[in-house]
């Protein structure tokens, strides 16, 4: 419980969320200026990118702000299974939309000294693990311009699902098989040779992701990877670029804040 206590005090301290490991963002608009000939950023790179390099091309930033005046400061929750796909996704779209970026366990790695050390406090003391959520997520509802790439403590509970109201929240779907690799690399060279590493991790991770499922879905927007790619016409998800997510989100945000506008407008009495 000490431990639950002194990371939750520390959680979005200024000294934490502008440490080394996070720097503070900037305007992507000069970098996307610079030219018109740019890389194709793959919706599934095999390894997460910095905010520096994630920055919007100018036709993703023209897409972006024709839609984000209808959710202008709304902060917005990125759940799902932790991988690199679901970090740099959420990354492209902090800086397309001009938000601020966080990953809840990025900065719990930093407080508790490393991912080791995050994921022994989460497997010995859930309960802590779930309160330092609740704190992050309390602190963070007064915060407008916000991307925050939530850990799995933010749908664990019906507490930190209510906090999660307070914007939008967005599942992002991705194939397990990107998790397991991911995670494998994080391991070293041995994990990623061993043939028994990947089928070991692919359960585990899939025994969590069918506890957890119904808890992502009850996210605002669900976004999959597989489902993108199959109605753009995409023969496998190798052709997603990062871009080609980050539109698909901003356009089921705007559905969703219009849906939620008319219904509002219907109920308020003439």
């Amino acid at each position: 419980m000490a431990t639950a206590m002194r990371a939750a005090t520390a959680f979005f301290s200024p000294s934490v969320s502008s440490s080394p490991n996070h720097p503070k963002q900037q305007c992507p608009f000069s970098s996307a200026r610079r030219g018109s000939a740019r890389r194709r950023l793959r919706a599934l790179p095999a390894t997460e990118l910095t905010l520096e390099e994630l920055n919007p091309s100018v036709d993703l930033l023209r897409k972006t702000a024709e839609a984000v005046g209808d959710f202008r400061k709304t902060p917005i929750y990125i759940v799902g299974t932790d991988c690199n796909a679901k970090r740099n996704i959420a990354k492209l779209l902090a800086n397309s939309i001009i938000y601020r970026y966080l990953c809840s366990e990025d900065l719990l790695e930093d407080v508790l000294g490393g991912k080791e050390a995050l994921a022994t406090f989460r497997e010995t003391d859930e309960k802590g693990y779930l309160e330092v959520e609740t704190e992050g997520l309390k602190q963070l509802t007064s915060m407008g311009s916000l991307v925050l790439c939530c850990g799995d403590g933010a749908v664990m509970n019906s507490t930190n699902l209510g906090l999660l109201r307070h914007g939008v929240s967005i599942w992002i779907d991705v194939p397990l098989e990107l998790a397991v690799n991911d995670m494998l690399k994080s391991m070293g060279a041995n994990a990623i040779s061993d043939p028994d590493s990947f089928s070991k991790a692919m359960g585990k991770l899939r025994q969590r992701y069918d506890n957890l499922k119904e808890r992502y879905a009850n996210s605002d927007v669900t976004v999959s990877v597989q489902n993108v790619a199959s109605q753009l016409g995409y023969g496998s998800i190798d052709s997603l670029s990062l871009e080609d997510m980050v539109v698909e989100i901003v356009r089921q945000i705007e559905k969703l804040v219009k849906a939620k506008a008319m219904m509002e407008a219907a109920g308020k009495p003439e």
